[in-house]
């Protein structure tokens, strides 16, 4: 019993630890953002504001990361850093991206085939700079698949495996993967906005199945920015307008993170990737 004690605290010490001094750094810099521009915050879905707390979340790993063994440290390094080296890294990166790119855009032209979705005629042009802003939209994908990759695959997945199955390691990740796109109000995604929870939960499950199956951090990241990249084209290109939600059926919403039919279609792939490493899970 005083050994599985010792063992729980060593796993879960550095994680307090790492919370509290995370915690700290927003009570401070949270507030001085505030007086420098009174529209800034660090919990924003996107823009400066995530992109500042991303860099603290990293700061915080790297804190983690100098409690544990150098080994575990190379380990790491060789995942989410020296990949940019190996000869596979653009392939399988591309594969991978094109591969969801596809998939995603699939499930959006059936929705529009169904008549649950319209063409916009009035989207815009197609111009250098629309080309210009894409391509900047590629790389900040790129670049926001890589830091969540690292840390939510990368780093704290391979932080659980330490001491737990592939498994259970897969759960608690896809758990703070979940919490983690709503930390004002991270139960909201268990209540009343279960459906958008559970969406990102299943997706945390099958990023994590891709990395153990591949044991590269770029083949999810590939998968990662190839459903954000999406996202990103409508953005700048809003050629598709989804019906009202009162007329959508409950199987379809515009997040289609919260669209049972996307659960549906990460449940079944994920199954796919369990049982191709039904070996892997347990160890």
């Amino acid at each position: 019993m005083r050994v599985v004690s010792k063992q729980i605290l060593s796993l879960v010490g550095p994680i307090i630890l790492s919370a509290l001094s995370l915690l700290l750094s927003f009570l401070f810099i949270q507030p001085l953002a505030i007086f420098l521009h009174p529209t800034f915050n660090l919990l924003s879905s996107r823009g400066i504001g995530k992109i500042t707390f991303t860099f603290i979340v990293i700061f915080q790993l790297l804190l983690l990361i100098s409690l544990l063994p150098k080994k575990f440290l190379d380990k790491l390094l060789k995942i989410n850093i020296f990949f940019f080296k190996e000869k596979d890294f653009l392939r399988k990166f591309f594969g991978y991206f094109i591969i969801f790119f596809i998939l995603h855009s699939s499930i959006l032209f059936f929705i529009f085939l169904s008549g649950f979705a319209k063409y916009n005629p009035e989207w815009g042009n197609f111009t250098v700079k629309l080309i210009l802003r894409t391509f900047f939209g590629f790389i900040a994908t790129f670049f926001l698949a890589w830091t969540e990759e690292l840390i939510f695959r990368g780093t704290i997945f391979q932080y659980f495996t330490r001491k737990l199955t592939n498994f259970t390691s897969l759960i608690i990740t896809s758990f703070i993967f979940m919490f983690a796109h709503n930390l004002k109000n991270p139960l909201d995604l268990i209540t009343k906005n279960w459906k958008l929870g559970l969406g990102l939960f299943l997706l945390g499950m099958l990023l994590n199945l891709i990395f153990i199956d591949t044991q590269k951090l770029y083949t999810g990241m590939g998968a990662h920015a190839g459903i954000v990249f999406v996202k990103v084209i409508l953005r700048r290109a809003p050629f598709l307008l989804f019906l009202p939600q009162t007329y959508l059926p409950f199987w379809i919403n515009k997040d289609l993170r919260m669209a049972p039919l996307v659960h549906i279609l990460f449940i079944i792939t994920i199954i796919i990737f369990v049982i191709k490493n039904h070996k892997k899970m347990f160890k």
